[in-house]
């Protein structure tokens, strides 16, 4: 029953987003014409970029390696926005899980057997991110800083703190440059298809996205966290520990955002620098998309996955699109799918208040 369920949820999300879909396929259309106003063609830059986001196997496990960090941060930000916690801070908490793995995986090892090293990178990197956004809710709740200026200024702080550690003890031997080392091979996640990007950190972030999907769905915690997010006043009114649900929400938003970033640097770059890339302000988007549910979001950001390997295929090809460019293509599909999605959850909520109304203006026999 609860497969059934879940799979039943997948399709009722992946129904909903079909319109979506099928409009930004035309509107990808319109804004790959954009292309041929800079003298490419946009009948070949559409086909390197559908063949280079799913044309085969390695172009698949590639957009799912893409994926999985947005995935790990728009779980960060759906967790949290559905509780009301308003965590902009992904970001600050993707890189601090990155670089505590790192650490724990090359200079400051606890342990040498390479499964116990991987395991204490992710939890060490999950724990980094979750830590860091309970300061963000610490601010909020004994110094009345709104959590919203304080996840996104400890972004900043997060940044510079890497920055710092990879130009100190962190920093890779023999260069000048702000890196560290690179992880050892032994110490990779490793790998769920051979000979692909498709590493075993992709598997455990969609059971993660499950695994969430169930606590909100089927427990107490998942219940009250929800209450928390619509109304605290009503929260509190049930006797309901409304601060405590908050800090641990803010924990679990910040430790899946840490684990993108642990997984991140154990399965795909396998070493760490300043720029790790926009992972956690993108996950805000992902998270929208998905309509804030778990299930929602494993669609959402595969979507985008498959967007961001389609777009680096067509740059390196013999066409070399510019990058800006791309990036406008996938911000025009993104932002139309965006508004679609809204336009979609308003009708959504039109339709169950008109059944509502119609439900109590029908006398009881």
């Amino acid at each position: 029953m609860m497969i059934a369920r879940i799979f039943r949820q997948i399709w009722n999300t992946a129904t909903a987003l079909t319109l979506a879909a099928l409009v930004c396929a035309v509107v990808l259309v319109l804004a790959i014409g954009a292309a041929a106003l800079l003298g490419y063609p946009p009948l070949r830059v559409a086909d390197l970029w559908l063949h280079g986001a799913a044309g085969s196997w390695y172009s698949l496990s590639s957009s799912c390696a893409d994926a999985c960090p947005l995935l790990l941060t728009g779980l960060a930000a759906g967790v949290a926005f559905r509780a009301g916690v308003l965590n902009i801070g992904a970001q600050g908490q993707f890189l601090m899980g990155a670089l505590v793995a790192v650490a724990l995986s090359t200079r400051m090892m606890i342990f040498h057997q390479p499964a116990l090293v991987i395991a204490t990178a992710l939890t060490g990197g999950a724990l980094a991110g979750g830590i860091w956004g309970l300061i963000a809710q610490y601010l909020e709740r004994y110094r009345a800083v709104p959590v919203v200026l304080s996840t996104i200024l400890l972004n900043f702080v997060a940044l510079y703190l890497v920055a710092a550690a990879l130009q100190g003890p962190l920093q890779a031997v023999g260069t000048a440059a702000a890196q560290s080392p690179e992880i050892a091979g032994k110490y990779w996640l490793p790998l769920f298809v051979p000979y692909t990007d498709f590493h075993i950190g992709i598997i455990l972030a969609f059971m993660l996205s499950v695994l969430l999907w169930v606590v909100q769905e089927r427990t107490v915690f998942g219940f009250e966290s929800h209450v928390v997010g619509l109304n605290p006043d009503t929260a509190k009114a049930m006797k309901m520990p409304v601060a405590w649900r908050q800090f641990q929400i803010m924990f679990i938003s910040g430790g899946c955002a840490g684990l993108g970033g642990a997984i991140q640097v154990l399965g795909q770059v396998h070493f760490m620098t300043a720029h790790m890339g926009d992972y956690g302000y993108a996950g805000i988007a992902v998270a929208l998309l998905g309509r804030l549910n778990p299930l929602g979001i494993i669609l959402s950001a595969v979507f985008f996955g498959f967007l961001d390997t389609g777009a680096f295929r067509v740059e390196e090809s013999s066409l070399a699109l510019p990058h800006d460019l791309a990036d406008v293509i996938k911000a025009v599909v993104i932002l139309v799918m965006l508004v679609l999605a809204g336009i979609s959850l308003r009708r959504s909520r039109r339709a169950a208040k008109s059944e509502r109304t119609t439900s109590a203006e029908t006398p009881s026999a």
